[in-house]
């Protein structure tokens, strides 16, 4: 099960560290082909979870993608493909499906202590307005059948890179706030990342799903001057799971 990292039990992980096969203890609803709850399952393991350089969390669940299916549970696929600009996505929440696009794709996102890279800025319009709450919906393609990624955040008053306001920063350095403006996570590492079984791989300290190429400039959590860093987006919701309702299976 695929959602995201701010939306794991317990404390969140610290920037540049990822939560790495811990017991979980936590009952999903599972959504049909429309979206309304279908099936209900419990995450038993948390077998990943970050904030640092993408935004997700993967939870084994104590049902197989077949019995899910028998119950009438609607299983995604993943993408092995990265999202593009002018890429069409579908936000699929509860029961609603909003209509958005990928406007383009930001080098770096920065909101209070954490940083997510080539995350996926959404064209602003009625059509696509996350609110809170959203956090973790999936982002299927326009075939219904593969999900593309997972939406993350928006900026919900218009501060640069503070906690609910997350900041672009292009390769210049020069970062970009707009109110309202969404944006969600790539998926499509995430499947190279497994191992046999759908564990995590060998992980260390900072370790991020993504593949970069040679002389790719790691990431530091460190802050751009033009941003102001607020408190940590993981103090104040301990529990983590009641703001991202949306949990999707793949």
């Amino acid at each position: 099960m695929l959602t995201n990292g701010h939306c794991a039990e317990g404390e969140w992980a610290e920037p540049g560290t990822a939560l790495v096969d811990r017991p979980a203890d936590r009952e999903v609803p599972i959504a049909d082909r429309q979206g309304y709850p279908q099936a209900t399952a419990r995450a038993k393991r948390l077998v990943y979870a970050t904030m640092t350089g993408t935004d997700i969390a993967l939870h084994r669940l104590d049902k197989s993608y077949a019995r899910l299916r028998a119950e009438g549970a609607k299983v995604f696929r993943l993408t092995t493909s990265p999202v593009r600009a002018g890429d069409s996505l579908t936000m699929a929440y509860t029961s609603l499906r909003l209509n958005c696009a990928a406007e383009a794709v930001v080098p770096h996102l920065r909101e209070g202590r954490y940083q997510q890279d080539d995350s996926i800025h959404y064209a602003t319009g009625e059509e696509c307005a996350p609110w809170p709450g959203t956090s973790g919906s999936a982002l299927p393609a326009p075939d219904g059948e593969t999900v593309v990624g997972i939406h993350h955040t928006h900026n919900t008053a218009g501060e640069q890179c503070t906690d609910n306001n997350p900041g672009e920063v292009d390769q210049a350095g020069q970062v970009t706030s707009v109110q309202g403006r969404g944006y969600g996570q790539q998926v499509h590492m995430i499947a190279a990342c497994l191992t046999k079984g759908s564990a995590a791989g060998p992980v260390r300290p900072g370790l991020r799903p993504h593949r970069r190429p040679p002389g790719h400039r790691p990431l530091t959590p460190s802050t751009p001057r033009a941003c102001v860093p607020g408190r940590s987006r993981g103090k104040g919701l301990p529990g983590g799971a009641l703001p991202c309702p949306r949990v999707m299976s793949w």
